[in-house]
């Protein structure tokens, strides 16, 4: 009798325990590697030199044109999050990664608790578009560069 699991759909072989368990010893030496350098790896971004912005950089925000200092509100720290918005697509078809991420964004006095202020960014250029990329049921502020198709450079690391 044919065995649908392991021929067809290309289920792992059967073994004995210990077999089993070499083999997940040997894994797991590989994932605390993979961890280790994944760690390294983002202590390093975390200590990347900032470059300056001017922070009168002028945005369209909710209320028409701020600066970048606007943009912060105040606060010690604006964390900017880059919506991947298509042009012409409805909100339905836009990026699922930046739809998801953004939709779990609901409240923000943790934040600001903080010092922080969040907002969202997009190339949006519409009102509607610009609208629900960026100010997701006006859960957080919307921010994006004037008449600009691309990601806006300050968004990769800087001080305003």
């Amino acid at each position: 009798m044919k065995d649908i699991t392991r021929d067809e759909l290309g289920a792992p072989k059967i073994v004995d325990r210990s077999a089993f368990q070499a083999e997940l010893d040997a894994l797991r030496v590989r994932e605390k590697a993979h961890t280790r350098e994944g760690d390294a790896i983002a202590a390093a971004r975390r200590h990347l030199p900032m470059v300056e912005v001017d922070g009168a950089t002028p945005l369209i925000g909710e209320r028409g044109v701020v600066t970048l200092l606007d943009a912060f509100e105040g606060r010690r720290l604006l964390v900017a999050y880059y919506f991947m918005w298509h042009a012409g697509r409805p909100a339905p078809e836009q990026c699922e990664g930046c739809t998801f991420y953004t939709s779990q964004v609901r409240e923000l006095t943790y934040l600001h608790s903080r010092d922080v202020t969040y907002a969202t960014s997009a190339r949006a250029r519409t009102k509607r578009a610009s609208g629900t990329a960026t100010s997701w049921a006006g859960r957080c502020p919307g921010i994006r560069p004037p008449g600009t198709r691309s990601r806006p450079s300050w968004l990769d690391g800087g001080r305003a």
